[in-house]
């Protein structure tokens, strides 16, 4: 009787660790994947990944082999960027291109955990290569870890794009769709040359934030990021900030004067062109 349930136990055990074996080894076709190279059972070779999404995280446990993520979101150009987890350790990651792979990270390159690591699409789509080192300990539980951002760029050879000062209509229609629309005024700028970004400390009036951010709403100053090559200034007067959260960062994407955009929200009430409610 004992050895029976001992042998039902077993077979139980064994076609659950099976069964994860080869969940965790499927090419995955959403936005994220989580896997570990001791249930893939390959020392060797290159798993595909297929990620249709603009944003996803990708989590490898016991780095064996390889992956090649393939990245290709509902967008006909775009941007990416890539944030990789604190105390990422196993492996290699490199953006895939024509005739060679160039190195976005590797443990101990000296580089911010803040740092985003971007790139642009070839022919509507990116494939990131994470190549796994060879294992010191096999049990040593390494693990890299990043998060993906893709966002639509009209112009793939145009590096500042993202700079451009925003038309009317991009105003109203980013003040529609952000994550943020802060008024307020720049009460510091610092340049972080290791992040490659512009931080603007905002002393703010009034903040609408979506909600996983609430905690934003009982503050006067928060802190926005802009990419250091825009070259942004600290400009005098109030203003509105409008933007979204890319990769735990808040990124501003137009910033016109508070009483220019009074005179674009008069017209488009008027002419009744906006596109949400404009408070």
């Amino acid at each position: 009787m004992l050895l029976s349930v001992f042998s039902t136990f077993f077979i139980v055990v064994f076609l659950i660790l099976n069964n994860t074996g080869r969940v965790c080894c499927q090419s995955s076709d959403t936005c994220d994947w989580v896997g570990s190279g001791l249930l893939q059972g390959v020392t060797k070779g290159v798993q595909p990944l297929y990620l249709r999404c603009t944003q996803g995280h990708i989590k490898w446990h016991y780095p064996r082999g390889a992956l090649r993520a393939l990245l290709r979101p509902p967008l006909s150009k775009f941007q990416g960027c890539v944030r990789i987890a604190a105390n990422s350790t196993g492996a290699r990651l490199y953006l895939e291109g024509e005739k060679r792979l160039f190195p976005l990270f590797k443990a101990g390159d000296g580089k911010p955990e803040d740092l985003h690591r971007c790139f642009t699409s070839r022919r509507g789509q990116v494939a990131l290569y994470v190549e796994a080192d060879p294992p010191l300990d096999i049990l040593r539980k390494d693990t890299i870890e990043f998060t993906y951002d893709l966002v639509s760029q009209k112009n793939l050879a145009d590096d500042m794009e993202e700079c451009q000062p925003c038309s009317d209509e991009e105003i109203l229609k980013s003040y529609c769709t952000s994550d943020f629309v802060i008024q307020g005024t720049v009460s510091a700028l610092n340049h972080n040359e290791s992040t490659q970004t512009s931080e603007l400390t905002i002393r703010a009036t009034s903040i609408k934030i979506d909600a996983p951010h609430k905690s934003w709403t009982n503050v006067k100053y928060v802190t926005l990021h802009r990419p250091l090559k825009c070259g942004t200034k600290a400009g005098m007067g109030e203003f509105l900030f409008l933007g979204r959260w890319r990769l735990g960062h808040p990124i501003v994407h137009c910033a016109p004067r508070l009483s220019h955009w009074k005179e674009i929200r008069r017209k488009s009430i008027e002419a009744r062109t906006n596109l949400c409610q404009l408070d």
